[in-house]
């Protein structure tokens, strides 16, 4: 009864303190959400903990969210690849849609947290509960990624149990990296997409005293994408189709992607752009050149698109290495991407596999770079063809499941009878 008469005097404040009615209004209408999702989740209780306390695994996955997003995709792939040790899939946070919730389904007993995983007066409970339940499997590992209660529940575990985290891209402070850092000793792995975020892990360890034997317990393991059976072979000699696919997030800066698009079109070059994801409160700045499509959740829809296009552009401040630019590579579409995360390992001018902008900050650099490298595109065509034949066979060498699965199987299962 004493929250809700809090709250309802912090709205009192709000409406009669000077401060705007929209403001009030809106702090309010976040209150009763919460008030809401904390009531459903006392509600879904019992169903958390018998789905909890029935599970017969010991494989025991923390992932974020089940709404579509590259990082999604990936914890999918890795939950496929040990489907038959039926593990569980425990979601952390609030997912903004169901995407792939079927997915996730299809692969593991999927136990949602709610607000047990967030609210302080619960998480402590939660975690308790499920650190029991572990503790008490023989064989267990618990593996996490992006998940603020992975961590918050490693100290709970006991030094039996395997504990093992992914990292999908290096941001260093104010990221996992740093929330991490004190529990570093009580991985026994860590995972990620390649050798440059290995060094820059390593390194962060050296900057913050973390002893450096623990930088030997990180892993490398590369994302999978399938190749489809759709024929790959393209026209480069018309107009060329440029494919953005996102979510509407800071960090992709859609901004310089339609920018980018506006340039094009004032210069006339040979190019029309497409975007595919949640950009509605763009479209008002669209272009003739533009063509907006909607979030593809479809696997093979989304292969179409990819199959009609040219290039894969991505714009963002960071990454890993994005499987959008690997769904398109599959395709033979060629990167036009910024610096970030493990790209420059396989994509770059001198292999003929693609092409790097700098990652700069200042956005109208950046938009200029990328204006400089499509004049350079409009004028070697002759180079396309095989660029597009190249980021295939990388795909196929360096990108496919088996290698995928047999990497992800050897580290989650290795202690595990049944699975050998």
């Amino acid at each position: 009864m004493y929250p809700i008469l809090n709250h309802l005097i912090c709205l009192f404040i709000f409406f009669f303190c000077n401060l705007p009615r929209k403001q009030a209004l809106l702090y309010f209408m976040q209150k009763i959400k919460k008030w809401f999702q904390t009531i459903t989740s006392i509600l879904k209780y019992p169903s958390i903990i018998k789905n909890l306390n029935k599970s017969k695994t010991s494989v025991y996955c923390f992932f974020p969210v089940y709404h579509i997003g590259g990082a999604e995709r990936v914890h999918l792939d890795i939950l496929d690849s040990i489907k038959d040790q039926n593990p569980v899939c425990f979601i952390t946070e609030q997912s903004t849609s169901n995407d792939f919730k079927n997915e996730f389904t299809k692969h593991a007993m999927l136990i949602e947290l709610f607000r047990w995983s967030k609210k302080t007066s619960f998480k402590k409970h939660i975690a308790k509960k499920i650190a029991s339940k572990i503790n008490n499997t023989p064989n267990a590992v618990v593996f996490g990624c992006n998940s603020h209660l992975f961590y918050y529940l490693l100290p709970f575990l006991s030094p039996n149990v395997k504990k093992i985290d992914l990292i999908h891209y290096f941001i260093g402070d104010h990221s996992f990296e740093q929330i991490s850092l004190p529990l570093v000793p009580l991985l026994d792995n860590r995972v990620v997409l390649g050798s440059k975020h290995l060094n820059q892990l390593t390194s962060y360890y050296l900057q913050n005293n973390i002893d450096r034997k623990f930088a030997e317990r990180i892993k490398i393991i590369t994302n999978q994408v399938e190749i489809p059976s759709i024929p790959s072979d393209k026209d480069f000699n018309n107009d060329l189709r440029i494919l953005f696919v996102a979510r509407n997030a800071p960090e992709k800066r859609v901004p310089v992607f339609l920018e980018i698009a506006r340039r094009s079109e004032k210069l006339n070059l040979p190019y029309k752009f497409a975007m595919i994801g949640d950009f509605e409160n763009y479209q008002h700045q669209s272009t003739k050149n533009i063509q907006f499509i909607p979030r593809i959740t479809d696997k093979s829809l989304l292969n179409i698109e990819y199959a009609k296009s040219h290039f894969v552009m991505l714009t963002s401040s960071f990454e890993g290495f994005p499987m959008v630019l690997l769904e398109g590579m599959a395709l033979g579409n060629i990167p036009i991407i910024t610096n970030v995360g493990e790209v420059a390992g396989q994509i770059n001018e001198s292999t003929n596999t693609g092409f790097i902008i700098e990652n700069y900050t200042d956005e109208d650099r950046l938009v200029e770079d990328f204006i400089g490298k499509l004049l350079f595109i409009a004028n070697h065509r002759e180079l396309l063809p095989t660029i597009s034949q190249n980021v295939i066979e990388i795909v196929k060498n360096n990108f496919n499941y088996e290698l995928f699965k047999k990497n992800y199987r050897n580290l989650l299962l290795a202690d595990i009878p049944s699975a050998q």
